[in-house]
C-alpha cells in the first residue's frame, strides 16, 4: 500500500513538472514570436500558455502573459482587447503585490494612451516612475524618457521644455550606467531639438553632434544622415552657410543610400535655402526642381501607403477573429464545444440572411442619397453660376460708367477742340489739347489700375496672375506659363499686392525689351516662405547696367524691400532672364498685424 501511494505521488509530481514545461515552453516561444514581430502567432501561443497556467494556478505567469497580450493586440491595432488585458494583469498584481509587474503595466498603459490621450497617459507614466523609485535600471531610463517625450510634444497643454529636458537628462544617466548607446544617441538628439526650440544654438549644436558621434559608432546610415541634417540646420541659423551646405551634402548623401525619400526632400529644401545665400542662382534652381519632383512623387506614394494599410487593416481584422475563435475553443468542454458549435451554425446563417437584407437595403438608400446630394450639388453650382454672372454684370456695368463718364467725355472734348481748331489760336490750341490727352491717358491708367486691384483684392493672386498669362496667351505672340504649389489660402493683400506688381513690372519689361518666346512663372509656398521663379528667353541684359539705371528695377526693389524680401537678378547678353525671390509670410505678416494693431492704438 505505502508502495503505491509513494508510485502515485511520483505519478502527480511527474506530471505537474510536464505541465510547467508545456507553460514555459509556450511562453517562452511566444516571447520569441513577438520579438520578432509576428504578433498573431505570438498571440496564439500566450493564449495556450495562459489555459496552462490557469490550470496550475499560477497567477504571475498569467498576469505576465496578460502584459504581453496586451502588448501585441496594441501592435495589431486591437486598441479594446489591449486595454481589457492590461486591465486584468493589474488587477493580479495588485493582488499578488508584485510592483515589477504593475511599473511594465502602467508603462505600457501610457504607451496606449500616447498620443490619442496625453493627460492619460503622462498619469500612467508618471505611476510608473513613483513605483519604480530611485533605482538606474533599463526600465527607469525608458519611463523618464517617455515623460520627457510628452512634456517635448508640441502644441498641447503639457508642453514644457523645462520638464522635458529634466526628464531626458535622468533618463541618460541611466542609460549612460547600462551603456545603451541607441538610446543614449536618441536622447542626445531630442535634447539637441530642445535646445534649438529655445534658439540656444550652441547647447544645440553640442548635443546633435554628440548624437552624431554615437550614430557614427552604431553604424546606423539613417542617424547619421538625421544628426547631419540637424547640425546642418543649426549652421544654417547661424548663418555659416558653406559649412551647412556641407553637413546638408553628407545628410543627402545617406539618405540617398538608405531611401530615406523625406529626409531628401527637406534636404532638397535647405540646400535652396543655402544655394540662395550664397548667391548659387542656378543651383537653387535645379534643386527646387528636385523638391518639386520628389515631393510629387512622395504625395503619390503615401496614397498607395493608404490604401495598403486598409487592406492590411481588413487581414488583421479576418486573423482576430480566428483568434477569437481558438480562445472560446480552447475553454469549451466538448459537450459544449458541440452545442456551441451547432448553435453558431444557426446564428451564422441568420446573421449573414440579416446582413445580406440589411447591406441590399442600405445600397438602395445610398443610391438614393447620393442622387439626392447629385441634384444638390448641381442646384448649387447653377446658383453660384448665376451669382458670379450677377458680379461680372454690375462689373461689366461700372468698366462702361467709368469709360462713358470719364474718359468718353474727355475724348469727347478733344473731338471738340480739334473741330474748333480752324477759328482759334494754333498755339493756344495745341497747348489745350495736350493737357485734355495727357488727362485722358491718365484716366486710362486709373481705370486700368483699379480694374486690376479690384480681381486682385476680390480673387486673389493666383486668378488675377492667370487672368493676366491668360490674355499673354490669347496675343499669340509670346507663351506664358504658370506654376503656383501650396498657396491653399489667401496671403495678406499687403504681400499679394506686390507680388502681383513684381511679376506685371517683370512681363512688361519681357513684351518690351527681351523678344523672348517663353515666359516661365513659378511660385510655391514652402516652410512659411514664398519662393518666385521667374525666367525668359529673350535677348537678355547686363545686370548691373540695367539696375543702376531702370525705373522698372527700382521699383522691383522698393516693393521687395516692402515686405522684407529678397530678389536676385541672373542674366547676360544672349541669355534671357532668370530672376530668384524669397519672401518669409509668417515674418511679413506678422509684422503687418503688429502695425495694424499700433495705428488701432494711436
Amino acid at each position: 500500500m505505502r508502495s503505491l501511494i509513494i508510485i502515485w505521488l511520483l505519478f502527480i509530481y511527474s506530471l505537474n513538472t510536464i505541465c510547467q514545461k508545456s507553460e514555459n515552453t509556450f511562453y517562452e516561444k511566444a516571447k520569441s514570436l513577438r520579438s520578432r514581430k509576428e504578433y498573431d502567432s505570438s498571440i496564439n501561443y500566450f493564449l495556450k500558455a495562459v489555459e496552462l497556467f490557469k490550470s496550475n494556478n499560477d497567477s504571475l505567469g498569467i498576469s505576465k502573459s496578460y502584459n504581453y497580450l496586451g502588448i501585441n493586440y496594441n501592435q495589431t491595432e486591437n486598441k479594446e482587447l489591449a486595454l481589457n488585458y492590461y486591465y486584468d494583469a493589474i488587477r493580479i498584481n495588485k493582488k499578488l503585490n508584485y510592483d515589477r509587474g504593475l511599473v511594465s503595466n502602467y508603462n505600457n498603459l501610457g504607451n496606449y494612451y500616447n498620443p490619442s490621450n496625453i493627460k492619460l497617459a503622462l498619469e500612467y507614466y508618471k505611476a510608473a516612475n513613483k513605483l519604480i523609485g530611485n533605482t538606474k535600471d533599463r526600465r527607469k531610463a525608458i519611463i523618464n524618457m517617455n515623460i520627457g517625450t510628452i512634456y517635448a510634444s508640441k502644441d498641447t497643454i503639457f508642453s514644457n521644455n523645462d520638464s522635458a529636458i529634466y526628464y531626458y537628462l535622468n533618463s541618460l544617466q541611466s542609460f549612460n550606467k547600462i551603456k545603451d548607446t541607441f538610446n543614449i544617441a536618441s536622447i542626445y538628439h531630442n535634447l539637441g531639438v530642445l535646445y534649438e526650440n529655445e534658439e540656444n544654438l550652441d547647447a544645440s549644436i553640442k548635443s546633435y553632434n554628440k548624437a552624431l558621434e554615437l550614430s557614427k559608432f552604431l553604424d546606423n546610415d539613417y542617424m547619421v544622415a538625421q544628426e547631419y541634417m540637424s547640425v546642418g540646420n543649426i549652421l544654417l541659423k547661424e548663418k555659416k552657410y558653406q559649412e551647412s551646405l556641407d553637413k546638408y551634402e553628407k545628410s543627402l548623401q545617406l539618405a540617398k543610400k538608405v531611401g530615406d525619400e523625406y529626409r531628401k526632400m527637406h534636404l532638397y529644401s535647405n540646400i535652396v535655402k543655402v544655394k540662395m545665400q550664397l548667391g548659387e542662382v542656378q543651383e537653387a534652381s535645379n534643386f527646387f526642381e528636385k523638391f518639386n519632383n520628389l515631393r510629387d512623387s512622395l504625395y503619390s506614394t503615401e496614397r498607395m501607403k493608404e490604401v495598403k494599410n486598409l487592406e492590411t487593416k481588413y487581414e488583421t481584422e479576418l486573423k482576430e477573429a480566428e483568434i477569437k475563435e481558438q480562445q472560446k475553443a480552447i475553454e469549451q468542454k466538448n459537450f459544449q464545444k458541440n452545442l456551441f458549435l451547432g448553435l453558431s451554425f444557426f446564428l451564422v446563417l441568420l446573421v449573414i440572411s440579416t446582413i445580406w437584407f440589411f447591406l441590399q437595403k442600405q445600397d438602395y438608400l445610398k443610391k438614393l442619397k447620393n442622387e439626392e446630394i447629385a441634384n444638390m450639388k448641381t442646384e448649387q453650382e447653377l446658383k453660384e453660376l448665376n451669382a458670379m454672372m450677377h458680379g461680372q454684370e454690375e462689373e461689366r456695368n461700372r468698366i462702361a460708367s467709368d469709360l462713358h463718364d470719364r474718359l468718353g467725355a474727355r475724348l469727347s472734348s478733344i473731338k471738340l477742340l480739334f473741330q474748333s481748331g480752324q477759328n482759334g489760336d494754333s498755339e493756344s490750341l495745341r497747348e489745350k489739347l495736350l493737357i485734355n490727352i495727357n488727362e485722358a491717358i491718365k484716366e486710362t491708367r486709373e481705370i486700368s489700375h483699379n480694374l486690376s486691384t479690384d480681381m486682385l483684392s476680390r480673387f486673389g493672386l493666383e486668378t488675377a496672375l492667370k487672368d493676366i498669362v491668360r490674355t499673354i496667351n490669347d496675343a499669340e505672340k509670346i507663351n506664358a506659363d504658370l506654376s503656383i504649389y501650396g498657396l491653399q489660402k489667401r496671403l495678406s493683400l499687403e504681400i499679394e499686392r506686390n507680388i502681383y506688381h513684381i511679376v506685371l513690372e517683370l512681363i512688361n519689361n519681357t513684351i518690351k525689351h527681351a523678344e523672348a518666346q517663353q515666359i516661365s512663372i513659378q511660385i510655391s509656398l514652402v516652410d512659411d516662405e514664398i519662393n518666385l521663379f521667374y525666367e525668359d528667353d529673350g535677348k537678355g541684359f547686363d545686370v548691373q547696367n540695367v539696375v543702376d539705371s531702370g525705373l522698372g528695377m527700382r521699383s522691383i526693389y522698393a516693393r521687395i524691400n516692402t515686405i522684407n524680401g529678397a530678389v536676385y537678378f541672373n542674366s547676360k547678353p544672349g541669355q534671357g532672364i532668370n530672376v530668384v525671390m524669397n519672401i518669409p509670410v509668417k515674418e511679413v505678416e506678422e509684422n503687418i498685424k503688429s502695425q495694424n494693431y499700433k495705428s488701432k492704438l494711436a
